[in-house]
């Protein structure tokens, strides 16, 4: 093959499209470690993950809680469903990738993610609730966010409850406002 000169114009628009892919590169980073909730991020997120968990290199991290929890939930016809930051895609990723296996039957009330709202915000809120055909009322929502169990509470939402787990944030007096759980399975009655 005959080499191309070095002033080119593919040279340099290989040039540009790797500072382009860089500057990419870092913004992504920068959003991630700034723990920023855009649902254009969470998406590519998703896409990421979804090569890692179809490889087989990725398996979604659950607390030991977690299956009992679902499997009293289904003896006990109580709905679960997931409201999270991250995607449904990545949510769905997540929990039929886990490191117990496929969760996703227990997961009978739907995915809900920032498509919804912003958690930190109570209209979200209420829109998951008209979703699910049920006043806000009857809904309980687990959360380690302050911000979010104190937007669940103004929309309504009936038993909004801190989760405190082994890494989370160290709760304030807005914390300490809520039922706490340190495992799911409280809510069980356990």
């Amino acid at each position: 093959f005959a080499k191309l000169p070095s002033d080119h114009p593919s040279k340099s628009d290989s040039v540009q499209l790797e500072a382009t892919r860089s500057g990419v590169a870092s913004m992504v980073r920068a959003l991630m470690q700034n723990d920023v909730k855009a649902t254009g991020l969470k998406s590519l997120q998703g896409q990421m993950w979804k090569a890692g968990y179809d490889e087989g290199k990725i398996k979604g991290h659950i607390y030991p809680d977690m299956v009992p929890t679902f499997q009293w939930c289904q003896k006990n016809n109580v709905k679960v469903c997931i409201y999270s930051s991250g995607s449904i895609q990545a949510q769905k990723l997540l929990f039929g990738n886990s490191i117990e296996g496929n969760l996703l039957p227990y997961i009978t009330g739907g995915h809900y993610d920032t498509t919804s709202g912003n958690k930190k915000q109570a209209p979200s809120y209420q829109t998951i609730a008209q979703s699910m055909g049920v006043p806000p009322s009857a809904i309980t929502f687990v959360s380690d966010s302050e911000a979010e169990l104190v937007a669940a509470r103004q929309a309504g939402i009936g038993h909004a409850v801190m989760s405190i787990r082994p890494g989370n944030v160290p709760i304030t007096s807005v914390g300490k406002e809520f039922p706490v759980v340190h495992s799911l399975l409280q809510l069980c009655g356990h």
